[in-house]
């Protein structure tokens, strides 16, 4: 059960629905695609009890938490589970866990039932791709794209939404680089003045009028066919050293490397903070609607 199950459906109920409806002899529901507590496991134990209404007898059931204090969120979960009859649901948690993180768990009572250890197990933290994880942006329906985002208690597992491009701004006299911005796929870069945005530091603004942009993907199979003509091992090595070559001074300083930017477009970071805004009201509705759990919010029905 991925994150790309349940933002692939309209909202997080149906989603849970439709995967119990297929495996009802299987159901662990993942609950923090987009508030664990306040959405996620109020809409599990929902689709639990619509099963039980069924005669539908629960077995290999439960829950995962994949982000977030998983000590914390597993007591609260496991507390909400009992309130609501279902104190045997098991609870599995998953999130780059090791031996060190479960046994710190274990000392802070989290209430885990079963530990999915994956990318501690099968990578090395020092691999050039270790963290790297695909994740769903968007969705085709109807000749249109749909943006999808996942929000999560940890910032950095949170996406940035829609169907994007990524371009590299140079300084036209230097040509060093300023820094990479990730743009939706149809927006076109203006070629007098841009503003650079950080993601993380909205009030940080850089303004430049003197630059030149490239696009940095470049399609490689369209309808099916490959367009795309993979480059010989000595253009690989010149296409790096041109790149590291444009870096500047301080981005390549060993013993205080200056920050190398990767900003949001305007157009994309709007989105974002669109979707977000919207994941929390509909997570707030969920929760008042589930009368019981609005405490989680201190909010009453």
């Amino acid at each position: 059960h991925a994150h790309s199950w349940v933002m692939s459906f309209p909202d997080e109920l149906t989603a849970f629905r439709k995967y119990a409806e297929l495996f009802p002899n299987a159901c662990t529901l993942l609950v923090d695609t987009y508030n664990t507590l306040e959405s996620g496991v109020p809409n599990a134990i929902k689709v639990f009890q619509e099963m039980k209404d069924k005669g539908i007898t629960l077995k290999n059931y439960g829950i995962r938490l994949d982000s977030g204090d998983l000590a914390y969120l597993s007591k609260k979960a496991k507390q909400m589970l009992e309130d609501a009859g279902f104190g045997d649901a098991v609870i599995s948690a998953s999130s780059d866990l090791d031996e060190y993180l479960i046994a710190s768990l274990k000392l802070q009572g989290a209430k885990i039932g079963l530990w999915g250890v994956g990318t501690k197990l099968i990578t090395s933290d020092d691999c050039p791709a270790f963290g790297g994880v695909y994740k769903l942006v968007a969705v085709e329906k109807g000749g249109q794209i749909i943006p999808k985002v996942k929000v999560s208690g940890d910032t950095v597992k949170t996406t940035n939404p829609g169907y994007k491009k990524v371009y590299r701004f140079y300084d036209q006299d230097t040509h060093k680089v300023l820094g990479d911005v990730i743009a939706m796929h149809d927006e076109v870069i203006p070629t007098d003045k841009y503003t650079l945005v950080s993601d993380r530091d909205p009030w940080k603004r850089t303004e430049i009028d003197d630059y030149f942009v490239k696009e940095l993907q470049v399609p490689i199979f369209i309808n099916g066919e490959q367009v795309y003509e993979e480059p010989s091992i000595h253009e690989r090595k010149r296409y790096c050293d041109e790149e590291f070559e444009s870096l500047t001074d301080r981005m390549t300083d060993v013993s205080n490397p200056h920050t190398y930017y990767v900003d949001l477009s305007e157009k994309e970071k709007d989105l974002k903070e669109y979707m977000l805004s919207e994941a929390v009201r509909k997570a707030a509705e969920t929760a008042i609607e589930n009368n019981g759990y609005a405490k989680v919010m201190g909010v009453k029905k």
